[in-house]
């Protein structure tokens, strides 16, 4: 087998020019690797929404939710089914397993197409066809608002239509959605008195309308060579054609049967009343242009184009029309970029430093290129393989530091070691190889075990750190081809023996080592104060699953109480719109009422649509402001709208729970549901640090019910329908088409005469069919305002209340949840009722357990490398024996750095153990090997402990020392501070726990014969 040291001796003029390109490639690579704030992960939901006009919230669950739920509930890849059943609409939410990956999403969501429409012919007559929303995640990383106070708002859609044309000709870009657009729609008022007075009935106006204004089929003629298309169309195209558009029935001065509708209702253009959403930015009223990039594409450079494009076409707006930024995903990019750049390069001096300190220049610097090597290989890896550049892959990259040297380091010391006693360069380097090849490539994979779990996991938090473990893979293996052939080559060319003369007087050090392997015991029983101490402060570490955003945005959701109109909504929030912008903290403000923001982070889960629900997106000057600001504003919010439910919301790095804490209960009724939410709610209004405490059913809202009389109303031949569309041409109005108006397709509406609910009695109720009217009262017995449900959430089908609350910025949603944990289990559950924990324990308890469930696999593959390299069982029990030791230092220096334990923190856990037994590797090889060579036992261990301390503890040290610039960051200091004080305490503590092990497992005698160890060196 050839030795990789003596090809890169011999080919170096080719090894050093395929170095240089390398070189080249990576840097080229860097600059043309797709940048991202944070990395995507799929979120494996889709919704059905289905319309049923005039169902209560009960009949649509019962006649249009069950029987959705029941037909998509054989999806075989279904997780979860989540539905929200509200008057005249359905709305389920399809989670799909987690464990599917982003290809097999579109095959799921045709399936899923298929199981919609199979069950449309299942429902009632009068529902709608079932929507299939399956862009559900998409995410707008870039929202700009053009807005103005002076403005009309067709005249603002008309300016953010060409901004959006102009957009979307650029390369990149998936999807733009405009937001906050205000329809128009042709109003025709036709008072009931005209109706009468020129003999016509709502049926005729309704069916005469409909029939002309559609779009005929005219034929073809023959002309000679060619067949001439007809074209003969009827649509409205203007107000006038409407105006005078000739109704047939009645009589008038045109004759009788002739009647110009102009002359009987008026005709105008207006707006959509009420307005489905609205949209303000600073106050003013605005539309929003949400840009979806397309995956993997350089947002930074994408932006630059977008912004070149919006000052050009801001010069061509009126007076008084602006166009700001909302939310700008490329700035915050080469924000985190530049952040993570400026950590690497500081990681990778520290590292530098530490080198030059213990190896001199000449090592540190042959092991400070390798380093550099290493990544500018692993930048070409990520680039070919399609991972961008982020906040996790970069980090990554901190974290895989001082592991990137530690090869590098071995064989620069063997080298070192070797010249030194004298032999000639070239053996030194094939023999250095020859020796160390196999157990650090079994080390390496060790070491990238550790992260697999990562990988084997497949919830939403381990999509979000999947970089972690190919980025710690392929540097990682890469770095163990960089030492075998560029460092050995760099040290047969530039190291030089020196002579050292032999110690006569062993250091402090070597002492303490002798006197560990001379009595294993006893340093075995050291160990125990130090397990205790542990022990007693685990207790005092927080636990924080998921950290906050650190971008200066915080959310307000404002909610009135169900069956508020969106007019009230907008009033309140330009109330809170005007306190916002006084404060010291806020750079700016965009308003939405009746629906969320569009979606500009993976982790803001929308809103659905409520005319009583409104939100703020607030981006503040900082992000060290924000918890001021929210302080202030949750005591003057609970002032000014005592009735209403605000809420401030950070924005969270990788999950998307809605409330920190919350509490589900499951059960067929509502009205116990209701009583066993309302005991969650009480409790978690105790905690000092809980807060927004509220359920998500949230209150009854109220309905208004006519009870008809049977009897008057067959003796004034009016029907329910009748009384139904006269209600609806009173209130709403009832849709007659649309107009079409420079391609551009405008609702018809037709409505009567305004009326409130005071003078409903005296509301004409005229026959679709015939010519009369009688007054609504006269076929009533009176009128009933009755509570009713607005919203019933279900979970797999079974109806679901959840008490919810927010968590104090200064506290952590397990400090609440860990102290009212007993008394919320302790709610005593009726018969067919159940309790459980959503919230942020909900993603924490799934992620943990995946992660945990997948842990024995790479536990599994880390055994058998360990038994096929040392060809036994003590050896591998002994290095495993020292993982534990790593417990003491992570605790400590959590506590120390006052961080609190996470995700990210497992992550790093997991990955530690890697590290650890990778370091045991190394000083159980160099064990073995002094064993076969003839030692007895004790000196065996001990001059293979001395021998192994520099390698083993530089790569700890520079791992450790490499992740301080990680403590300052918000998503990986719980990582940072696990490992550097894990791997600390593992290292110093294995240095003497293995030796003593070791030497309590074997008896002092010969390892092998002469034969067997020449069989271990071939």
């Amino acid at each position: 087998m050839l030795n990789l040291a003596e090809f890169a001796i011999r080919q170096r003029t080719f090894v050093l020019f395929f170095i240089a390109l390398s070189v080249v490639a990576g840097i080229y690579s860097y600059f043309d690797l797709g940048k991202l704030e944070d990395p995507s992960f799929t979120v494996k939901t889709a919704v059905v929404v289905t319309l049923y006009p005039g169902a209560s919230a009960q009949e649509v669950e019962h006649q249009v939710t069950d029987t959705v739920e029941t037909k998509l509930q054989e999806m075989a890849e279904l997780n979860r089914l989540r539905s929200l059943s509200r008057p005249g609409m359905s709305m389920v939410f399809v989670d799909l397993k987690e464990s599917l990956n982003s290809e097999a999403l579109p095959q799921q969501w045709d399936l899923l197409r298929r199981k919609v429409d199979d069950v449309k012919l299942q429902l009632p007559s009068t529902a709608q066809i079932s929507i299939v929303q399956d862009e559900f995640s998409e995410v707008y990383g870039m929202l700009f608002s053009i807005h103005s106070e002076d403005a009309a708002p067709e005249e603002l859609r008309r300016y953010a239509e060409e901004l959006q044309r102009q957009i979307k000709a650029v390369k990149g870009i998936k999807k733009i959605e405009l937001h906050g657009v205000q329809p128009r729609v042709v109003h025709i008022d036709m008072p009931d008195e005209r109706l009468a007075q020129y003999g016509l009935s709502v049926a005729q106006v309704w069916n005469q309308l409909s029939t002309q204004n559609m779009t005929f089929e005219a034929g073809k003629f023959d002309a000679g060579t060619e067949r001439i298309r007809i074209t003969q169309t009827s649509e409205f195209q203007s107000l006038d054609d409407i105006r005078n558009l000739i109704l047939k029935g009645g009589v008038s001065e045109l004759g009788t049967g002739l009647i110009r509708l102009g002359d009987i209702a008026d005709v105008t253009m207006g707006y959509q009343t009420p307005a489905l959403t609205e949209s303000r930015f600073n106050g003013q009223p605005a539309v929003t242009l949400a840009v979806s990039p397309v995956e993997g594409i350089n947002v930074v450079s994408l932006g630059d184009t977008i912004r070149d494009i919006i000052h050009n076409y801001e010069q061509t707006l009126p007076l008084g029309v602006d166009i700001s930024t909302v939310a700008y995903q490329p700035e915050e990019v080469q924000k985190a970029i530049d952040d993570f750049v400026g950590n690497l390069l500081e990681s990778v001096g520290i590292v530098f430093v530490v080198l030059l300190v213990f190896m001199g220049f000449k090592s540190a610097t042959i092991v400070g290129s390798s380093l550099l090597l290493t990544i500018l290989f692993t930048l070409i890896y990520m680039n070919i393989a399609g991972i961008d550049l982020h906040r996790v892959s970069l980090g990554t990259f901190i974290l895989a530091l001082g592991m990137l040297v530690d090869n590098a380091i071995v064989i620069t010391d063997m080298m070192i070691v070797k010249l030194n006693k004298g032999i000639e360069r070239t053996r030194a380097a094939i023999d250095s190889v020859k020796e160390t090849a196999v157990p650090l490539l079994g080390a390496t994979v060790i070491a990238i075990m550790g992260a697999s779990p990562v990988l084997f996991s497949k919830t939403d938090s381990a999509e979000f750190s999947s970089s972690v473990f190919y980025i710690v893979a392929s540097s990682l293996l890469l770095s163990w081809l960089v030492a075998m052939t560029f460092t050995v080559l760099m040290c047969w060319l530039f190291i030089k023996p020196t002579p050292v003369g032999e110690d006569t007087k062993p250091s402090r050090y070597k002492q303490l080592v002798f006197w560990t392997v001379d009595n294993p015991i006893k340093a075995l029983t050291g160990l125990v104060p130090l397990i205790l101490v542990t022990a007693f402060a685990l207790p005092y570490v927080t636990v924080n699953f998921i950290p906050q955003s650190d971008r200066p945005i915080v959310f307000l959701d404002y909610w009135l109480p169900n069956g508020a109109k969106i007019e009230q909504t907008s009033e309140d929030m330009r109330k809170v719109e005007q306190w916002l912008l006084k404060q010291p903290e806020v750079e700016s403000i965009s308003s939405y009422m009746g629906a969320s923001a569009p979606r500009f982070s993976v982790t803001v889960e929308p809103e659905p649509f409520d005319p009583a629900y409104g939100q703020i997106l607030i981006n503040t000057k900082d992000y060290a402001g924000i918890n001021k600001l929210v302080e202030r504003g949750d005591k003057w919010l609970q002032n000014q709208f005592p009735d209403a439910e605000p809420r401030f919301r950070a924005l969270k790095l990788a999950t998307s729970d809605k409330y920190a804490v919350e509490a589900r209960f499951s059960g067929p009724d509502e009205a116990v549901l209701h009583q066993l939410a309302n005991q969650a709610k009480a409790i978690f209004a105790t905690h000092p640090d809980a807060k927004y405490v509220r359920d998500d059913w949230r209150q009854e809202s109220m309905v208004l019910q006519p009870v008809i009389n049977q009897d008057k109303m067959r003796q004034a031949g009016i029907n329910r329908a009748d009384i139904a569309f006269a209600l609806k041409r009173a209130s709403d109005g009832m849709p007659l088409g649309q107009m079409n108006l420079n391609d551009e397709l405008i609702p018809i509406q037709l409505r009567g005469t305004s009326q409130n609910m005071s003078s409903l009695e005296t509301l004409p109720v005229r026959s679709l069919l015939g010519m009369h009217s009688v007054p609504l009262g006269q076929v009533v017995d009176g009128f009933e305002l009755v509570a009713e449900e607005s919203m019933i959430w279900r979970r797999d089908r079974v109806k679901t209340i959840t008490a919810q609350a927010g968590v104090a910025r200064h506290s952590t949603p397990s400090t609440v949840r860990n102290a009212v944990k007993e008394q919320i289990e302790a709610i005593h559950l009726p018969a067919g009722y159940n309790m459980e924990w959503g919230g942020e324990f909900y993603d924490e308890h799934k992620a943990v357990t995946d992660i945990f469930k997948q842990l024995p696999k790479a536990m599994l593959i880390m055994v058998i490398i360990l038994v096929a390299m040392f060809n036994g069982f003590k050896q591998p029990i002994i290095i495993f024996a020292t993982l534990p030791l790593a417990a003491t230092g992570a605790t400590f220096a959590l506590l120390g750095f006052d961080k609190p334990f996470g995700f990210m923190a497992l992550i790093g856990a997991v990955t530690l153990t890697g590290m650890i037994i990778k370091n045991g590797i190394v000083l159980m090889d160099q064990i073995e090997l002094e064993r076969a060579n003839g030692r007895p036992l004790a000196d065996a261990i001990k001059e293979a402990t001395v021998n192994r301390t520099m390698a083993i503890s530089m790569g700890a040290l520079t791992t450790a020392l490499g992740m301080i610039p990680l403590l300052s960051d918000l998503l990986f200091d719980q990582m940072a501070a696990t490992i550097i004080g894990g791997l600390a305490a593992a290292t110093v503590l294995s240095l003497f726990i293995m030796p003593a092990l070791y030497r309590l497992a074997y008896k002092d005698k010969p390892q092998t014969t002469q034969t067997d160890a020449e069989l271990k060196e071939a």
